[in-house]
């Protein structure tokens, strides 16, 4: 009896070991990866429950600025100084027919919002969809999306409204080609334009 008892604790402690997946932190922040939102941080970057960075700051406390280079309505980078290879590439994704931002993108957003804080441009929010549907719809999602983007800035980020427009284009402009899944999610997305006075 006390054999068969032996051997049942060591079998359902073994079996915990092996069905225990392992608790990986890829970025090092003290997040779990099948938990952290911003799987990318970089080292010595304070992070929040949600493993992306806290506004900014460093675990030393030291304000950290992106640095982005982004195209304007002019055809030319803004900056000025930066060039089409420096271009950042920020870009909100989707879901298939969906205009929601998902909690995956919430770093992006909180990589332009900390670069909009020091700056005052206005953006232009550009909405894509892929091809897969009626373009008339697809005009009108790529619009949502672009929309959506500008409520997540101004209510979740407390920039003004004003500071935002908003366009939809559809699959006009696409990044990827559409026959694929892999190239039709790359052409969902919003992109950001400065918008030059």
């Amino acid at each position: 009896m006390a054999k068969l008892a032996l051997f049942v604790l060591v079998a359902s402690f073994a079996s915990a070991n092996i069905l225990a997946a392992p608790w990986q932190d890829s970025d090092m922040d003290g997040v779990p990866d099948r938990k952290d939102a911003c799987g990318d941080t970089p080292p010595q970057v304070a992070v929040d429950a949600s493993g992306c960075p806290k506004s900014g700051m460093t675990k030393q406390g030291i304000k950290v600025m992106p640095q982005l280079c982004l195209r304007t309505s002019h055809a030319q980078w803004y900056p000025e100084g930066c060039s089409d290879t420096e271009l950042s590439s920020v870009a909100v994704r989707f879901e298939f027919a969906r205009a929601d931002v998902l909690l995956s993108q919430y770093q992006v957003l909180e990589r332009l919002a900390r670069w909009l804080s020091s700056t005052n441009v206005i953006l232009q929010l550009v909405g894509h969809t892929d091809s897969v549907g009626e373009p008339d719809v697809n005009l009108q999602l790529s619009l949502e999306r672009a929309d959506k983007v500008k409520k997540s800035l101004v209510e979740q980020f407390g920039f003004a409204a004003n500071r935002f427009q908003i366009k939809g284009v559809g699959s006009l402009f696409p990044v990827a080609t559409n026959q694929s899944a892999y190239g039709r999610a790359l052409n969902r997305r919003v992109e950001f334009v400065v918008i030059v006075q």
